[in-house]
């Protein structure tokens, strides 16, 4: 009967309120209105910079991220696969990912690249990772393209 009693009283004290959900909306480099990337046989690729300025005190991590809502028009052709290179993080010049992007028919797409400790400023490279021929285009934000996320 006393566990019971006690039981009973302690039962309010447990009932916490659910973890709130964190906000996981993606965050689109600023001033990049397209990611266009193109690359001809015996030629350079040409690369394309994204920056995120993070805010101080952010929590961890940060992701960076591809996604597309469905059918999300993205042009491209030949060898389309795209390296991400660090620029100004612990390993600057490394490849931290390679992605191709696309989009799906059935609904909305989004690839995990790599998740890293924030950093105030994190900036980083596109290029075709091809030796061949290839190019990559698509309008970039408005929920489509290249993001970040924090801490989810």
């Amino acid at each position: 009967m006393q566990f019971t009693t006690i039981l009973l009283t302690s039962l309010p004290a447990l009932a916490l309120a659910a973890p709130s959900k964190r906000d996981c909306t993606p965050i689109f480099p600023a001033g990049v209105p397209e990611i266009s990337l193109a690359k001809a046989i015996g030629s350079p690729s040409t690369s394309q910079s994204l920056t995120w300025n993070i805010p101080a005190n952010s929590p961890g991590p940060c992701t960076l991220i591809a996604t597309f809502p469905a059918n999300y028009p993205i042009a491209s052709s030949g060898n389309a696969q795209v390296n991400v290179i660090d620029v100004n993080g612990p390993a600057p010049g490394s490849i931290i990912g390679t992605v191709t992007f696309s989009s799906e028919t059935w609904g909305p797409k989004k690839t995990y690249i790599n998740s890293f400790a924030c950093r105030p400023n994190m900036q980083y490279k596109l290029v075709l990772a091809t030796e061949g021929a290839g190019s990559v285009r698509f309008a970039e934000g408005n929920g489509a393209g290249v993001a970040l996320t924090v801490g989810c």
